[in-house]
């Protein structure tokens, strides 16, 4: 659509409030979709000329009445706001009245700041008119937009403006001064005196936000006059120290995306501090989750694993940290394979708990694990870690077994024994099912051929053995008491069963009826006219089956006695380790 009808549709509508924002909304859907950019252009020209005005028009929006079409009519005012001629004192009302409809701080700084830049007066106004507010901290927030309009030739007072805005006795001012010294454009004379004065101010800076503005704003300055990274680098050494969350999310923040590019030893100082972080941390943890998904991608094993063991350590779960989990299970199963190697190397019970967690995360699936040999340098480790592995991992039998079998083939002969018995008992004897058909494929692809064919012999006799005494009268219980137990059983698992439906949400939602026989239900649908027709749904079958351990059910205080030895015993022969 050309400028001229966009101008005519927007005059068209510019009686009423409603029908003019409608008309604003509907212009920017269809440009998106045409990829056209006349909406500007005929808005910024419409106002200038005084046929409407825009900031007014803007101002009086309220978020609740346009729904999802409000930031829509933000970003278009977002892109027009820098064209057009209007003073700060709207402006900057219109902006705070935007904010509080959004409820939070908008990310229209840029298009403000750039509205500053068009006229020299506007950064000084500006800034006075904020300071001048009853509501500072409502208009606050601008002040760094403000500032940074100032032009070239006003540098040394742009820098001696947020100098005053220092002293200021309101958190915000303070902290939209230090987020500006790490933004400003100056040379390298000057940036001395931007560093003295961030230095500076650390020292006796106590507000939380302020100190996180700090630390911000240096690693930014860092990132523009890099000859001062040594600098920085012995300043972080003590302003990060014991650091609080405010300052611990900034550097996550820094760290995770990279917004800085930050030298090695920086990068894995500010990395180590986020040790010191809380489970209740949420927006941080997220943070590390994305950092640690970008270190593996850059080939950083050494600080991804440093920090995982460093925040299990204060109680963060895997499942708070899905994205990396998904990445490290589907690529980056050499750095996997370290992970769980290392940690039951530990024997430390959080780290093999964090395995656990890890794996039993995968929605049922099992993964093929292999021990990191590189770290298993006798056969005491070798046999550890593998009892770890069924202590940890006995629910995944496959996974544990694919684990084992891993360390067998370079083991020593005396470690062999060892993990075949443990292969036998307790893994296959519990899970015969899995773990036959697991081995006899084994066999078919020439993997560990003798060892998997000893073990499905092992289990081929023990069955026999059973086979032999299974119709022994003697060993059989009564039939009566047979009938006597599922007749309670049964009736144990419905009061259990009525128990628990009790108060269960899926009672308000869905309606309960029971079947008394046939395979089919009947429902009637409702028409508008009141009509009712019969419905008739067949009834489908569906079902799930999985491997109880058979051992659990034999001899259940052996198999919980051994898999709790197996899980926290420590290293035998740790001198000689």
């Amino acid at each position: 659509m050309s400028l001229e009808k966009t101008k005519i549709r927007l005059l068209a509508a510019s009686e009423i409030v409603e029908e003019l924002l409608s008309q604003i909304n509907a212009l920017y859907v269809e440009e998106v979709q045409s990829e056209e950019e006349v909406l500007k252009d005929a808005l910024s020209q419409l106002h200038n000329a005084g046929k409407i005005d825009l900031i007014n028009l803007v101002k009086g929006v309220d978020e609740s009445s346009c729904g999802h079409n409000f930031f829509k009519i933000l970003r278009v005012f977002e892109n027009v706001l820098p064209s057009l001629d209007a003073n700060v004192e709207d402006v900057l009302g219109c902006l705070v009245h935007l904010t509080q409809q959004a409820g939070r701080v908008l990310a229209i700084g840029g298009a403000y700041e750039r509205f500053c830049s068009v006229e020299a007066h506007r950064p000084r106004d500006s800034v006075g008119f904020i300071l001048a507010q009853s509501e500072l901290s409502a208009y606050a927030p601008f002040l760094s937009s403000s500032i940074l309009a100032y032009g070239p030739n006003s540098v040394s007072d742009a820098i001696q403006t947020t100098e005053n805005l220092i002293a200021n006795r309101n958190e915000i001012v303070r902290s939209q001064a230090y987020f500006t010294l790490g933004r400003l454009d100056v040379d390298e004379t000057q940036a001395n005196v931007i560093w003295g004065l961030l230095s500076g101010s650390a020292s006796g800076e106590r507000e939380d936000g302020c100190r996180a503005s700090i630390l911000r704003a240096t690693l930014n300055f860092g990132d523009t006059f890099p000859s001062y990274w040594s600098k920085i680098e012995e300043f972080l050494l003590t302003f990060v120290e014991s650091s609080p969350p405010e300052v611990l999310y900034e550097v996550s923040d820094i760290v995770a995306f990279q917004r800085v590019v930050l030298p090695e030893n920086v990068l894995e100082f500010l990395v180590k501090q986020l040790a010191n972080i809380s489970p209740e941390h949420k927006g941080i943890i997220d943070n590390i989750d994305y950092l640690l998904v970008n270190l593996a991608k850059n080939g950083a094993s050494h600080l991804v694993i440093e920090l995982l063991e460093s925040i299990i350590a204060v109680g963060v779960k895997f499942p708070q940290l899905d994205y990396f989990s998904c990445e490290l299970m589907s690529k980056h199963r050499e750095l996997l394979n370290r992970i769980v190697t290392r940690w039951f190397l530990s024997g430390d019970s959080l780290l093999c708990h964090g395995v656990s967690d890890l794996l039993n995360d995968v929605s049922g699936k099992d993964v093929e694990l292999e021990a990191d040999m590189a770290l298993l340098g006798d056969e005491v480790k070798q046999v550890f870690v593998s009892h770890k592995a069924i202590g940890w991992l006995f629910m995944q039998p496959i996974t544990a077994t694919g684990f084992i079998l891993s360390v067998y083939g370079t083991a020593s002969t005396t470690a062999r024994e060892n993990l075949e018995k443990v292969l036998y008992e307790p893994l296959l004897l519990s899970y015969p099912g899995k773990l036959k058909l697991f081995f006899q494929s084994c066999v078919n692809k020439g993997i560990h051929a003798d060892l998997c064919e000893r073990l499905l012999g092992k289990l081929q006799a023990y069955h026999s053995d059973i086979d032999k005494v299974s119709e022994l009268k003697e060993l059989m219980a009564p039939r009566e008491n047979v009938s006597t137990y599922w007749k309670k059983f049964n009736k144990d698992m419905q009061a259990a069963y009525e128990d628990t439906s009790k108060g269960m949400l899926f009672e308000l939602i869905a309606t309960k009826q029971t079947l008394l026989y046939g395979n089919s239900s009947i429902y009637y649908v409702h028409k508008g006219d009141g009509e009712q027709i019969r419905q008739e749904m067949q009834m489908q079958s569906f079902s799930h089956s999985t491997e109880v351990p058979r051992l659990n059910v034999l001899d259940p205080e052996s198999l919980d006695y051994i898999l709790r030895c197996y899980r926290y015993e420590g290293m035998k022969n740790e001198a000689n380790s």
